[in-house]
């Protein structure tokens, strides 16, 4: 258990910086360009992330549950989970383009900045996909702590040089391709990586299946998840699409942890046996819901003073952020359960839920846009992640009895001496 708490710790530490660092660019963005253009740079973002969810194949759960099962071949599945993402890159590149034929300078460079920064986020997971499944996130954090010590320089001589303020939008490829470089470096002298390259046909060959039936799952959850932002520029235009970025590029910040903590447990969820991997499902649930419930009054009395402090007086983005925020509630529980939906192969629920989920956001949205604005939207959002990652549940056969200790989750916030009691059983689980 302390292997996982340390390495929770050290990965929060790496959050903390990587959540300075995107506050601090669309802070920047925002004062730079001002809210209507940063709403074309978030439009941007937004598509492309879409477009990846469609190519980009989302194996790295499987590939980590590989090299959990089997270190030996760590190489193959890494680099075979690597080709199989960068053959999809190439028509990620080209779609983009296509989409994205367009004169305007501020898509131009946000286009060019984040496919340049893709490029390098691929390229990292050859390290990181390792890292998780060894629960060795520290060298993660090291490589991210040197980025930025790397990164603030650079970027203060790049911000001198530069002439056209659109440029500033290559400070997200920039950082990048900082911690590319620096995370090869850590990987290869301080983690000394014992594992070569290598090929296993017959495993691209599985990525590729496994990942091509869950491509609706992916572009599911993009479509929830990033639509309201295309929505949002559609109905209302850029200024409310530059506000709604704005404020939930300070909660999605907070969302990403979620990933973070389950993706910690995953290989030990892995490991145990269905009972168990429920057992500690309900726990997990039950700890990150006390927080996020905490966490969502304390952003509710904050957002007034944080995005004046970031952004200059407006009303919208610190409503949004008060709202969006109690989204966490249905995130961080659905990273638990998703983990035991792919611990267990149960890709088909995870897929229909999604497609549930994004189908209803986008309903709501056609009425909630146009007729409550960007606040609308938030509420479309709620109600998605309440349906993916909870009522959806119940659905299906495979996965009733995870609604079941989902709802005995919730139930044992209102019982903290049974919660004490229960948590203090999962230390069991480690040992």
């Amino acid at each position: 258990m302390k292997k996982y708490l340390l390495n929770i710790g050290v990965i929060l530490f790496d959050r903390v910086a990587m959540l300075v660092f995107q506050i601090w660019m669309a802070s920047y963005y925002v004062q730079t360009l001002g809210i209507s253009n940063y709403g074309q740079w978030a439009y941007t973002l937004n598509m492309v992330t879409i477009i990846i969810s469609i190519f980009i194949l989302g194996i790295d759960v499987i590939v980590i549950k590989d090299i959990v099962n089997n270190k030996n071949k760590t190489g193959e599945y890494i680099y075979s989970g690597i080709i199989i993402q960068l053959i999809g890159f190439v028509f990620v590149m080209i779609t983009s383009l296509i989409v994205f034929d367009n004169s305007d300078i501020i898509i131009k460079n946000a286009i060019t900045s984040i496919l340049i920064a893709n490029f390098f986020i691929i390229l990292s997971k050859s390290f990181y996909w390792n890292y998780s499944a060894l629960v060795e996130s520290k060298y993660r954090t090291i490589a991210v702590v040197i980025s930025f010590l790397i990164f603030i320089p650079v970027i203060s001589v790049y911000l001198d040089l530069i002439k056209n303020k659109e440029y500033v939008l290559f400070i997200y490829a920039i950082y990048y391709v900082i911690q590319f470089v620096v995370s090869w470096f850590v990987n290869k002298y301080l983690f000394k990586a014992s594992y070569v390259f290598s090929i296993n046909k017959n495993k691209c060959k599985e990525y590729s299946k496994v990942g091509v039936s869950l491509i609706l799952s992916t572009l599911s959850v993009m479509l929830f998840t990033q639509t309201d932002v295309l929505m949002i520029k559609y109905f209302i235009g850029n200024t409310a699409t530059g506000e709604f970025s704005a404020a939930t590029r300070l909660s999605t910040s907070i969302f990403i942890l979620a990933g973070i903590l389950a993706n910690t447990f995953y290989p030990k969820i892995v490991k145990l046996t269905n009972n168990d991997k429920l057992q500690f499902i309900k726990i997990a649930i039950t700890t990150v819901t006390i927080f996020c419930i905490i966490g969502s009054f304390i952003t509710m009395l904050i957002a007034p003073y944080l995005t004046s402090s970031l952004y200059g007086e407006n009303n919208n983005i610190s409503l949004v952020l008060s709202f969006h925020i109690w989204c966490s509630l249905f995130i961080f529980s659905g990273a638990f359960t998703s983990r035991y939906l792919y611990a267990n192969e149960f890709y088909k629920v995870e897929i229909v839920k999604t497609i549930l989920a994004a189908i209803v956001n986008i309903g709501l949205n056609l009425y909630t846009i146009p007729t409550f604005g960007i606040i609308g939207a938030v509420g479309s959002s709620f109600v998605a992640y309440l349906i993916a990652n909870y009522l959806s549940l119940i659905i299906f056969k495979e996965s009733r009895m995870l609604f079941i200790t989902q709802s005995k989750a919730y139930m044992l916030i209102f019982n903290p001496i049974q919660y004490v009691k229960e948590l203090k059983g999962i230390k069991c689980l480690f040992q």
